[in-house]
């Protein structure tokens, strides 16, 4: 399957998008087609294991994944099956001076050839559901801003 990707513009400095970026339990929050997010493991870096709970998009599949990449302030990959369905999830993270970060998202859903229907419907469904994914980003984002800012 192709790799479904969008990117945004954040007015927001690369370590404060990290920061919310790599807060497993938040992943449902925002990332589309996940329902619950656990990080089975004590601390977040290349080799934790990531259990996600998917939506109906993906038949409710339940994936056990490890972080494949792990660089601060810009890199968060976690790669995972579950049953048939294979995942790939990346965030890339780009400073576009002080205070803007373009933030892309990458998703690779796979599965047996003769299951192809089910990546290709989850896909679609992923596609469409992807810039609303990232307006609640944005959303987490101005929220964590604002606790700053009222804590300060």
């Amino acid at each position: 399957m192709p790799t479904i990707r969008t990117a945004v513009e954040l007015p927001f400095p690369i370590e404060d998008v990290f920061r919310v970026v790599t807060r497993i339990p938040d992943l449902p929050r925002w990332l589309p087609e996940v329902v619950a997010a656990e990080l089975l493991d004590p601390s977040l870096r290349v080799g934790s294991r990531v259990l996600l709970r998917l939506g109906p998009a993906t038949g409710g599949a339940e994936i056990t994944g490890t972080v494949t990449g792990f660089t601060a302030p810009s890199v968060l990959a976690i790669a995972g099956s579950g049953g048939p369905l294979q995942v790939k999830v990346r965030t890339r993270l780009e400073a576009l001076g002080d205070a803007s970060t373009r933030i892309t998202l990458e998703l690779d859903l796979s599965t047996p050839p003769f299951l192809g229907f089910i990546a290709k419907e989850a896909e679609r469904r992923i596609a469409a559901e992807l810039p609303a994914s990232m307006a609640r980003f944005r959303t987490l984002m101005d929220e964590e801003t604002g606790m700053d800012a009222e804590a300060g």
